[in-house]
Formats: C-alpha cells, sequence, structure tokens
C-alpha cells in the first residue's frame, strides 16, 4: 500500500509525565489520545538541523530510504496465520529527562519499544539523542523489546533526551486451520515459559472465585478450540465494559464489569487454569488476548481473539503497534515483577522527571475496530 506523506496526517499523540523513578507506563491512558490532523510543511529550517552529537533526523514526510533500518529479530511466521491487508505508518518515540529539583547522575531510563512479529514489521529509521547519551536494546524473545537509555549526569534545569522515529507496517490476521484439526498443547511454547515462571499481576488463577468459575465453565467433552470458545463467550457475556484503571480477573469477576484489561486477564486465566498457554498482547492502548493450541503433527499456533467490541475468534484486526506479548515482566528498578514492559528512570541525586511521547504518523486511521470504534 503506497502513501503520500505530503497529505494531511493523522497524529494520534499520547504524552506521559513520570515525577519519580519506578512508575511504569499503563496502556489505558492512551485511552485519552486526541486524533489531529496536521501538515508536515513550512516547519522552521532552524528546528530541523540536528544539534551537535545528534544522528541526522528523517523528516516524517519524506520517502521511506531504500537502505534497511535497523530490526529487532521476532518469531517465526505461522503459514496458518494469514497477514492481510497491511498498512504502514511511522511512530515517534521520545523519552525526555529533566533535573527539575536538583542535579542527577547514573541516569537511566528503560521503556518498551516494538519488534517485529508475524503481524508486525518494524523498521529503525532514525535515532537523535543528547550528546553523551547511549542507547542499547534487549529483546525478551517471543515476548518484548525494551530500549535502554543511559546517560552521566544531568545538572539542575538540565535536560537530555532520546527520540527514535520508526517505520510499521501491520496487518490483519486470520487462522485458517479448521478447529477439527487442533487439539490440547501437550507443554507450553518456550516463549512463555518465563511468564509462567510465577503469578501474573492481577491474574489470580488461585483464587477460589476464579477457580469455581473454570470448574463450573470447563467441559471434558469439549474440543480445545470449543473449550477456549467457551471461556472466550462468557466472558464476552458476562463482563460489561467499564473503562478504569487495572483491577485484576477477580474484579472482573465480582463485580462482572472491567475493561479490555480486565477481561484480557480474565479470559487468560481460565485458559491457564486448564493448562492452555495463553498471553495477553498489548498495542497502544488496547489489549486482547492469544491462545495456543497444537495441529495432529505437533506444531503449535498462537491464535487471536478480542474480547472486548467485535466478536473475533480466530481473527483479529488491529493495526496499532504491538509493544509485548505476556502479562509477567521484572522491573530492575522496583525489584519485582509487572504486568508491562517497565516504563521508568532511575537516577542518583535528585529524582529526575519522565516524560514519554508516542507519535503515531498515518494518512488514515489506525485505529482498528474496538470498543470506541466497532465497525
Amino acid at each position: 500500500m503506497q502513501f503520500n506523506w505530503s497529505r494531511l496526517l493523522a497524529c494520534l499523540t499520547l504524552g506521559l509525565s513520570v515525577a519519580c523513578a519506578g512508575v511504569a507506563m499503563h496502556p489505558a491512558l492512551a485511552q485519552q489520545t486526541q486524533t489531529k490532523y496536521i501538515e508536515v510543511e513550512g516547519a522552521d529550517e532552524e528546528d530541523t538541523k540536528p544539534a551537535k552529537g545528534e544522528k541526522e533526523a528523517v523528516d516524517p514526510a519524506a520517502p521511506v530510504p531504500d537502505a534497511p533500518g535497523k530490526k529487532l529479530p521476532g518469531p517465526p511466521a505461522d503459514p496458518f496465520l494469514d497477514i492481510l491487508d497491511p498498512r504502514t505508518y511511522r511512530l515517534k518515540i521520545i523519552h525526555k529527562i529533566e533535573a527539575v529539583d536538583g542535579p542527577c547522575d547514573n541516569v537511566m531510563v528503560i521503556g518498551p519499544i516494538p519488534m517485529d512479529w508475524p503481524e508486525q514489521k518494524v523498521k529503525l529509521l532514525s535515532e537523535k539523542m543528547t550528546e553523551e547519551g547511549k542507547a542499547t536494546e534487549q529483546v525478551f524473545r517471543g515476548q518484548a523489546a525494551m530500549l535502554k537509555f543511559q546517560i552521566n549526569a544531568i545538572p539542575k534545569g538540565g535536560s537530555a533526551y532520546i527520540e527514535r522515529l520508526y517505520e510499521i507496517t501491520r496487518y490483519r490476521t486470520q487462522f485458517k486451520m479448521p478447529p477439527s484439526e487442533l487439539k490440547y498443547a501437550k507443554r507450553a511454547p518456550s516463549e512463555l515459559r518465563d511468564q509462567l515462571a510465577g503469578p501474573a499481576p492481577g491474574m489470580e488463577t488461585k483464587h477460589p472465585k476464579m477457580q469455581e468459575l473454570h470448574q463450573e465453565l470447563s467441559k471434558e467433552e469439549l474440543a480445545a478450540w470449543n473449550q477456549v470458545k467457551n471461556y472466550w463467550s462468557w466472558t464476552r457475556d458476562n463482563v460489561k465494559f467499564q473503562n478504569g484503571d487495572y483491577r485484576g480477573a477477580l474484579f472482573a469477576i465480582e463485580n462482572k464489569c472491567g475493561d479490555c484489561e480486565e477481561m484480557s486477564a480474565l479470559f487468560v486465566g481460565l485458559c491457564r487454569l486448564s493448562n492452555i498457554p495463553a498471553r495477553t498482547v498489548w498495542v497502544e492502548g488496547h489489549d486482547y488476548p492469544e491462545f495456543y493450541l497444537t495441529d495432529k503433527k505437533g506444531a503449535g499456533h498462537w491464535i487471536p481473539a478480542q474480547v472486548v467490541g467485535p466478536p473475533w475468534f480466530g481473527e483479529i484486526i488491529e493495526y496499532r503497534p504491538i509493544f509485548q506479548k505476556g502479562d509477567r515482566f521484572y522491573d530492575p528498578f522496583q525489584k519485582t515483577y509487572v504486568r508491562y514492559v517497565p516504563h521508568t528512570v532511575k537516577a542518583n541525586g535528585s529524582a529526575p522527571k519522565l516524560t514519554v511521547k508516542h507519535d503515531i504518523i498515518a494518512d488514515s486511521d489506525i485505529n482498528g475496530p474496538s470498543y470506541n470504534n466497532p465497525k
């Protein structure tokens, strides 16, 4: 699909200020995002020149360069998962650190960045950062990728930043193997073992009410596909959508309400209680689950579902960037496990202020059908 980047561009902007270390970005914040239209013309020449120590930026309105950008490795494609109708756009991620109350040193910022998946192709187009800054990446195989940005010192009143521009190509997906050919997996896939090594925050699979519901919904006569669909149907039919902070699967059971996070946690938890591997997929401002079954040859398949909005089971129409697949990640600053890849800052001296901004630059609406856009 060819885009004309000189057209009006739809920019979805997410800004977040974190005043102290150890505060993670919550994806529900992206639901506050406002859509606006801008033209990428008439930029001040003075503003477009990189400062000393910065790498040359790529103009978001310019054609994609022929030379391939840096890519992070992802899992192999599934021949039975159709990837269809690609949409290509650009994602700008900015981290800004400010020493507001006093100087700080040994500053480190960590946060999720997009990586390749069968339904997502990512290319790093440009990187700009404060002189003396250092950026590295860490890939959690089959789970997520994380940026680490370090700078030695920031004086009081000073700031540092890193800005990255990515090209994202996203696809809608549809699983095409007949359900009758699928069965329960004998073991969890290797990419999920870290996720299953301990309890996922807010999944509460050991709570009696969770186990009671699982027992009620589990039917020995159901084939694997139909058993998973039974969990999916109950979640959709009995939990009313109500936006809010993450409250966990137990909240959804007790109050019969929750948003995409509670509903995904409930569905994933019910699957795991049946030893069906499942995980949460975080895209910008939304969560949805995937479950894992094997075919008659023993090959495993990750299959998407939508627990909020359109009744997609075995398919998903979603174009927003994927930031992680999983629901249990270690935060090295708080020294605990959290639901999302940590998005935090740590430093010696005064606590710095971290501002994170995501700009999605596209010439069409990439907000696929969801609870806010059901058509």
